[in-house]
This record gives structure tokens, sequence and C-alpha cells, in this order.
């Protein structure tokens, strides 16, 4: 922090931008070895808190619900905005609360440890331990699905909660700081506890879910081009695609292509079917693709340190 306080005024944004970056390297770092557990993490009380709020106010018509999930996401929101503002202002160290909150919004340790543990429950023939677990990683039904079924969504769900879960918190907090980092953690939590894939909140959850939408279309982009720079740019399919999200479905060809197999087609989602086009190639999925996706995990993860320790160097390097 000495070396930091030394900065001088003419290039603090620079500075703001090279702090960042330490935070972010420190926490990466961090979070590569533990997860907070959930018993501890204040998502749970927020889950809490929006739970019962959905509960009292999803009722009545499908456009009164639409409207109380719009009202209620924005009543949270702003909560959560100032209880954070109010925090920064008052601290005497407020990238220590920035450490704190990238902390809370990045999770790369679980996906990766869900994936280890439905490999070998699939590698010990468990099935009904396999499905129990892949909860964790999607919202889909999941006691029907095959050994293939089970590989494939929890390639979908773990790609797509990198990019959900670290990718984007880590790309928004260097670009807006710790606001912008929140209002994306909340929006995402609220998203994924109001989802309305699920009948409960099919009405009450669509404004936070589009909000989703619109912020996570650039940056699934922008990790289809991670992964094609990893292994060859002959697998990137950023183009218009019949997926319902153009940037998942851009996510997930390029994905589907650098595994080379099919991925996409029929899911079910509180007992109805929903067809979806399929991508990639025609090779379905087995469970020996599980350790090909937990390498290409590690792999995006340690492409983005690398990144983020270059742009450090040269940010520390001009602000000298």
């Amino acid at each position: 922090m000495d070396f930091l306080s030394q900065l001088s005024a003419s290039n603090v944004e620079l500075s703001d931008l090279t702090l960042r970056l330490l935070v972010v390297l420190i926490v990466v770092l961090i979070e590569r070895r533990f997860a907070i557990d959930a018993s501890y993490h204040p998502g749970t009380l927020w889950r809490f808190i929006a739970l019962k709020l959905a509960k009292k106010t999803a009722k009545n018509s499908p456009k009164q619900q639409r409207l109380s999930g719009a009202i209620s996401t924005v009543m949270l929101l702003f909560i959560g905005i100032v209880i954070v503002y109010t925090i920064l202002v008052f601290a005497i160290y407020p990238w220590f609360f920035d450490a704190i909150f990238l902390l809370l919004a990045i999770n790369s340790y679980s996906i990766l440890r869900h994936c280890k543990s439905i490999y070998q429950s699939l590698k010990h023939n468990k099935k009904n331990l396999a499905k129990e677990q892949l909860t964790s990683l999607c919202v889909r039904d999941t006691q029907s699905l095959s050994t293939m079924g089970i590989v494939k969504a929890a390639i979908e769900g773990a790609i797509q909660q990198f990019s959900l879960n670290y990718l984007i918190p880590i790309t928004l907090y260097l670009l807006t700081g710790s606001i912008g980092l929140i209002i994306y953690g909340l929006l995402n939590a609220l998203a994924r506890y109001w989802n309305p894939k699920q009948k409960a909140w099919r009405h009450f959850g669509k404004f936070p879910q589009y909000l989703m939408g619109l912020i996570s279309l650039p940056f699934h982009c922008l990790q289809a081009l991670f992964i094609a720079f990893l292994f060859g740019f002959k697998h990137l399919s950023i183009k218009r695609n019949s997926w319902h999200r153009f940037g998942t479905g851009a996510l997930l060809a390029t994905t589907a292509n650098a595994m080379n197999r099919e991925l996409g087609g029929a899911v079910m989602y509180d007992g109805i079917k929903i067809r979806r086009p399929k991508l990639g190639t025609s090779y379905h999925p087995d469970i020996a693709d599980l350790p090909h996706l937990y390498r290409l995990l590690k792999k995006l993860r340690q492409s983005i340190l690398i990144v983020v320790f270059i742009t450090f160097i040269f940010s520390t390097l001009l602000s000298l």
C-alpha cells in the first residue's frame, strides 16, 4: 500500500486500475484453494430475503407477476447498492472491502469440484448421486437423464457457470469497480433464485433474467474467444445461431467444437420439455469428457490469471 499511496495525482485513473488488478491477482490466488461455505456466505441471507419477498408478491396474473418481479429487483438492488456504498465511503481501506466483495462474487473452485465429483460418481456407477450433484450446475430436471445426458448437462452448466461466476465478475470489477461488481453479483443471484425456467418464477423472474442476458452476452463471447485461443480459432463459433440467446449459443457452440462433442438438444424444466438446436459435432459426450472439461476450465482460469498479471505489470510500469 505504501507504493500505491505514492502514485501521483495526475495518474489517478491508472492508479485505480493498478490497484484493482492487484486486488484481482490476490483474490483469484486465494479462491483457487477454497470456497466460502454456504452457511457463512452472505448470499445465503440474500437468497432467504429474495425468496420471502417473491413468495409474498409473485401472485395474481402473469402481467402483475412480471411487474412485481421488476419492482422487487429494482428495490433489492437499490438496498444492496446503498449498503455497499455506505461501507466504501466510511472505509479507511476501501481496497480491503473490494477484495472481500470480489472473493464473495467469484467461484471457480466449487465448479471444478462439482465436475470432479460428478465424474467420480459416474465412474463408480453411482448415477443417482451424480444426478443430485448435477443440480449444483444447472436447474434442469435430472432424474430422467442418461449417463450421456448427465455429462452433456455438466458440460453446458459448468461452462456457463464459469463465465457467470468467474470471468464476468472479474472483468466487471476491473472496468467499473466495486459498485458495478455488486450490482452484477446481486442481479446474478436474483436471476438464479427466481429462474423463470421454474414454474414458480416463470413470470416473476423474467426481468432479472432479461437483464442478465444483456449483461452476459459480450462476456460469453469473450469466453468463447478465450477457448478458441487455447484450442484453435477454427473452433470459434461467434455467429448468428438458432440458440435462444446469442451469447450463450456462441459459448456452447465453441465449447462443443473444441471438445469435438455434440451439445444442446431437448431439456426438461419442471416436467416441460424444451427442444433446442444441437451444437458442435455428431459425437455424443461420454464419461471420459468430464476430465477434459475439468482441464479446459483450469486452462481458462490460468489464462485469465496470466492476462491479469501481464496487464498489472504494464499498468504498474506506466504508473511510475
